[in-house]
């Protein structure tokens, strides 16, 4: 009996940990029908490219924040991957506080389903998007507004329900 009690108890704990206190500000809440400002990220360490603004303007995009420490990323690549594979479907990557010896790796052994990685060292982008948490998913308007956000990881259900109708149609106006 014990054991599941603790079990609570610790689950509790945790839980509590991330909400906001008393005077405390609730955690940010992603731009979501908001423009994605201005940004231009070096490309990871040894990839060519980096990413900017203006490579998510024009089309309907996917701008996925990982890092090779989150285990949840981990677990998304296989879906990630599948998607981009999609006809007309473009994923951008951020890698956002990382080192990029750890990012390239996890990349060799999780697969790379990204068009273009941006290096976020600082986390600067991620916390102007609203990032608190890795893995992060948004879907990117032609016109660069952000149509849909999803802190946490991407599902097959949430992919399906919320991702592709968004991916499918017309950029959806805001």
């Amino acid at each position: 009996m014990a054991g599941p009690l603790a079990l609570l108890l610790a689950l509790g704990w945790f839980v509590g940990l991330g909400m906001p206190k008393n005077g405390e500000a609730a955690p940010p809440q992603p731009p979501t029908g908001q423009a994605i400002g201005g940004f231009s990220l070096p490309p990871l360490a040894g990839k060519d490219g980096g990413l900017a603004e203006t490579d998510l303007l024009g089309k309907v995009s996917v701008v996925n924040f990982w890092a090779s420490w989150c285990q949840p990323c981990r677990e998304e690549m296989p879906l990630l991957q599948e998607l981009a594979a999609m006809p007309g479907v473009t994923i951008f990557g951020i890698n956002s506080s990382d080192r990029p010896a750890a990012a390239r790796r996890f990349l060799s052994v999780a697969g790379d389903p990204f068009a273009r990685i941006g290096a976020d060292a600082d986390g600067a982008v991620a916390k102007a998007w609203g990032v608190y948490g890795l893995p992060a998913t948004f879907v990117v308007t032609a016109e660069g507004r952000v149509a849909h956000a999803l802190i946490g990881p991407l599902d097959r259900d949430l992919l399906e329900r919320e991702i592709l109708p968004l991916l499918a149609g017309p950029s959806p106006a805001r």
